[in-house]
């Protein structure tokens, strides 16, 4: 069944909207010929792009602005140019007429911008007083997102000729900016390989007396791979050192030296360590007999008294020289971090050993 033609009226009101969608301006002029249409005028970015004067039209009379710009009169032509004949008149006209049967196919296949955007107000968007900036689009009005669902406002806006769509940096969503991810700019240790190629064998010993690795971390050295440790647990392995040194002490049975050392080495501890002296031993009794000088017990306790004595001289020894060196190392934190790490090392064994001569003494003289 074909469709119903349209009537003048439709036809008028159907070209004054399409053309008010598109932003052109809908005047108070009237049309001096119909007098009673209101002229439309072209939008004026349109104009000043093609460097012309703006076009008004009648939807009556004109019915489009081709019609308009169809009807003014052309410039005449000079009588010093002479008329082309009938035969290369019909052969321009032979070779234009697939190019113009081409151009009227592309733009049937185009899609109606102002069909479109009907749609879309119909589905509730909202038509923007912006137009489409891509040069491509003449004058095409952008379109705005209906409302989100909890009632705010879409920054979106979209235009039908092109598809491009933008959206304004004040309106952008928190949800949609995203963080980068956070990169270590943290310098890369080196493998403790490459550092025990210039490790003397003095400093080997100390690493694996205190059980630290190379990287000046708090790690188990092993077989196999490093263990990352606690610092519970690094103190336990720095008891555990200690009480090697003090074993090995013992078994050399090695004499005493002189007593004002161990007290300046006393001294230096106490003002290093702030830990207070764990109690080893059980507490004395109500009345402890000291033990006499030929029992077994008397002679025990004198040879453990001189092995923490002479361990105690070896930690100031080794204390000294380390603080002594302080100075002289390179400025790096590596280097700081073992020189710090040896000095809490030496401070905590030389308490431990203080604290345990104290009461060998203690048992000595008055008994335990």
């Amino acid at each position: 069944m074909p469709a119903p033609a349209m009537s003048q009226l439709e036809n008028v009101s159907a070209i004054l909207g399409e053309y008010m969608l598109k932003g052109w301006t809908l005047t108070d002029l009237h049309c001096s010929e119909c007098k009673t249409t209101p002229l439309m005028r072209e939008p004026s970015a349109i104009a000043e792009r093609d460097n012309r004067e703006r076009i008004q039209f009648c939807a009556l009379c004109d019915g489009r602005p081709e019609g308009r710009v169809a009807a003014r009169p052309a410039p005449p032509i000079s009588r010093s140019i002479a008329e082309p004949t009938s035969s290369s008149a019909m052969a321009s006209q032979t070779i234009q007429a697939p190019e113009s049967q081409a151009q009227s196919k592309a733009s049937a296949s185009e899609p109606d911008p102002a069909e479109s955007i009907s749609n879309l107000l119909l589905k509730g968007y909202s038509l923007l007083g912006e137009n489409c900036p891509n040069p491509s689009c003449r004058g095409i009005p952008l379109v705005g997102y209906p409302r989100k669902a909890d009632g705010s406002k879409d920054g979106r806006k979209m235009c039908v000729s092109c598809g491009g769509r933008w959206v304004e940096e004040s309106n952008v969503p928190t949800d949609w900016i995203r963080s980068a991810p956070i990169t270590s700019t943290a310098e890369a240790v080196p493998s403790s390989r490459s550092v025990q190629g210039g490790e003397s064998p003095r400093s080997r010993k100390r690493r694996e007396l205190y059980g630290i690795t190379t990287s000046g971390t708090n790690q188990l050295v092993g077989k196999g791979k490093g263990k990352d440790v606690g610092v519970g647990e690094f103190e336990r392995k720095a008891r555990e050192s200690e009480s090697e040194l003090v074993n090995q002490a013992a078994r050399e049975n090695i004499a005493p030296e002189a007593s004002d050392e161990i007290e300046q080495t006393a001294a230096g501890a106490r003002t290093f360590s702030t830990r207070p002296t764990p109690g080893i031993l059980p507490a004395p009794i109500s009345r402890p007999t000291p033990p006499s000088p030929d029992s077994a017990l008397f002679a025990t306790l004198s040879t453990t008294s001189d092995s923490l004595s002479e361990t105690l001289t070896r930690l100031s020894r080794s204390l000294d020289t380390t603080t002594s060196s302080l100075g002289k190392r390179s400025s790096s934190s590596q280097d700081e971090g073992k020189c710090f790490v040896d000095i809490k090392l030496h401070t905590e064994a030389m308490k431990d050993v203080l604290g345990v001569l104290a009461q060998v003494e203690r048992a000595k003289r008055q008994g335990y």
